[in-house]
């Protein structure tokens, strides 16, 4: 398979393989090391074919559902339970164009919601991050993770109530 090839199969399934992953993983952190690891493993197996798999996106959703597999072993899952949070980057922009104050607030109360969202439970994340970061409407997330539409909605409501007082309590400061 050649690069212009290659390029096409991930354009067709990309969404589809982040969608498994986001569904399947046990920690948001890890959606993006996994997906990585996907689109690794697909490029070595398919340079080792000769021709190409008869269901391309299948042949990908299995190497997805390997990866998923490698990565959660019990040596993964064990290193899960030890982990170092990094301080995110700054980026550097001209002094004169920001304000300072009402920049670090806003750092300040992005961290604080994300500290929310990472104590809530598995499926509470996965939903906020499915809803807000991949656009996916609330029938599409009760498909994906099998759930009832009233049950997304009640992780999702329930999220954002909890936002909602956080950031109220902020302002009233």
């Amino acid at each position: 398979m050649d690069r212009e090839e290659f390029e096409k199969l991930y354009d067709r399934t990309k969404e589809s393989v982040h969608r498994y992953i986001a569904a399947k993983c046990f920690c948001l952190d890890d959606i993006d090391d996994i997906y990585q690891n996907v689109w690794l493993a697909v490029y070595g197996a398919l340079s080792k074919r000769p021709d190409s798999p008869p269901n391309e996106e299948a042949f990908v959703m299995l190497i997805a559902k390997r990866q998923l597999g490698r990565y959660y072993s019990l040596a993964d899952k064990l290193k899960h339970l030890v982990s170092i949070d990094h301080a995110p980057e700054i980026k550097e922009t001209a002094a004169d164009t920001v304000d300072v104050e009402e920049e670090l607030l806003g750092r300040e109360l992005i961290d604080e919601i994300g500290a929310l969202v990472r104590k809530k439970s598995l499926n509470s994340q996965k939903v906020f991050y499915l809803h807000y970061s991949k656009g996916l409407a609330v029938n599409e997330i009760a498909e994906l993770l099998g759930m009832n539409e009233s049950t997304v909605k009640k992780y999702l409501y329930s999220t954002l109530h909890e936002i909602r007082k956080l950031y109220e309590r902020r302002e009233k400061l």
